[in-house]
């Protein structure tokens, strides 16, 4: 599953349709693999999917049915004679979009499957980390030694920002903010079991001791927080920064002995502030130029989403169909907006492009199934205290993507929407005992 699932990172977030079909079936066939175990068996039969399930057959119900004849077509249908007129305007692009959907289920699911067992839901979690760790390493040492190829081809992106094997240093910025959360909550977590083994006073034992647990997650939070910083993705640092933020935060609230936690969440948060301050001064003029562009970029972004929040408002209830941004993109390109809109490939708002693409109909089922899992995650930190730092942990990595998703396109990119959807079905199973 590690493998799977950084294999789509590799492959520039699989994010071509061609990519994107392989990967879904690649998940989809990794389903029934994994259901041949039977603790995986277990593990879904013993977790009540009706409701989520429910919400997300709605998303997919509401796909196929923009797809036929039954509701009121588009008026582009009317300039071509004889071809079935149906609400998406793009029937292709909405079975690929549909087809990709299923590949997210199957992927929740896998996790669903590993998360019944809390030590193999954990070994799950710790293979991400190391294998992000290792994607980590080399994508600093790729972006430091060789900035203009990846993998032998010429890249097409700013030779000055550090995007990894993806298609935008703001979306590598999401996946490096994911394992900088993660990585804080298992540094944490070792920290506070550490803490708890100790008696007596501070020995040179201790110190011993406390290096050789911390290592791992220490080296892995410090090269994820490099390379984020390193792809001058403000809205991407925005988002990490107040993923750990709540994180340490909640897990304060949370703290069963007064004072217990104030040392490692203390030590933590200096750990973070610095190395943040050291990569930040390793790359300090190319990050001035990204804060003094802010107004530049912020008005561009602004007349994307005038023009998208316009298209939404023409079609409210039924939207376009899934997988039509660049259609919707072309038609409300004028004058005006052209410079900003051409060759666009996202609206850099996923509420919005959800919006515009499904509909009400179709968008609202679809944040009812992110919500629903997100408050069973929620009611988990007060019921699972064994595995209380991972529940959180995951909870702050789909912050992380909710809140960059306002601002770019991390939930477009099928590789990034994979990985989340494996953790959250992850979270979803830890959360019931």
């Amino acid at each position: 599953m590690v493998i799977l699932a950084y294999a789509g990172q590799l492959l520039f977030g699989a994010n071509r349709n061609d990519l994107a079909m392989v990967f879904s079936i690649a998940w989809l066939l990794a389903l029934p693999l994994v259901l041949t175990q039977s603790w995986a068996r277990s593990s879904i039969e013993r977790t009540p999917l009706a409701w989520v399930g429910g919400a997300f057959g709605l998303v997919i119900l509401a796909g196929v049915l923009s797809m036929t004849p039954m509701f009121e077509p588009h008026p582009i249908w009317s300039m071509a004679p004889g071809a079935i007129r149906t609400v998406t305007i793009d029937p292709y692009a909405t079975r690929i979009e549909l087809f990709k959907l299923l590949g997210l289920a199957a992927a929740f699911l896998v996790g669903v499957s590993f998360g019944g067992d809390d030590d193999r839901a954990k070994q799950l979690i710790q293979g991400l980390l190391l294998a992000g760790m290792a994607y980590s390493v080399w994508a600093f040492f790729d972006f430091e030694t060789n900035r203009t190829l990846l993998f032998g081809e010429a890249r097409r992106l700013d030779p000055n920002r550090l995007a990894g094997s993806l298609s935008s240093a703001n979306i590598a910025a999401t996946l490096f903010g994911a394992l900088v959360v993660l990585n804080v909550a298992d540094l944490t977590r070792r920290l506070e079991r550490l803490r708890e083994r100790w008696t007596g006073g501070l020995q040179w034992r201790h110190l011993e001791e406390l290096l050789q647990t911390a290592a791992i997650p220490l080296i892995g939070l410090g090269v994820a927080l490099t390379c984020i910083v390193l792809t001058l993705s403000r809205s991407g640092m925005a988002a990490t920064l107040a993923g750990v933020v709540v994180f340490l935060g909640v897990r304060a609230v949370l703290g069963a002995k007064k004072g217990a936690l104030a040392a490692p969440l203390i030590g933590m948060l200096v750990i973070v502030v610095g190395l943040v301050i050291a990569s930040v001064a390793l790359n300090l003029g190319a990050a001035g130029a990204r804060i003094t562009s802010f107004h530049e970029d912020a008005a561009s972004r602004e007349a994307v989403l005038a023009a998208h929040w316009t298209a939404f408002l023409a079609s409210p209830w039924q939207g376009y169909g899934l997988g039509t941004f660049a259609h919707v993109n072309d038609m409300m390109m004028n004058d005006a907006n052209r410079d900003e809109l051409y060759g666009l490939g996202a609206t850099h708002n996923v509420y919005i492009q959800w919006l515009e693409e499904a509909g009400v109909l179709g968008a609202a089922p679809m944040f009812i199934t992110v919500a629903l899992i997100a408050v069973r995650i929620i009611r988990g930190l007060t019921e699972r205290q064994r595995v209380r730092l991972w529940l959180l942990g995951i909870l702050s990595v789909l912050g992380v993507f909710l809140l960059h998703g306002a601002t770019d396109f991390p939930l477009e990119v099928p590789s990034m929407t994979l990985f989340l959807s494996l953790l959250l079905g992850l979270g979803y199973r830890m959360a019931r005992r």
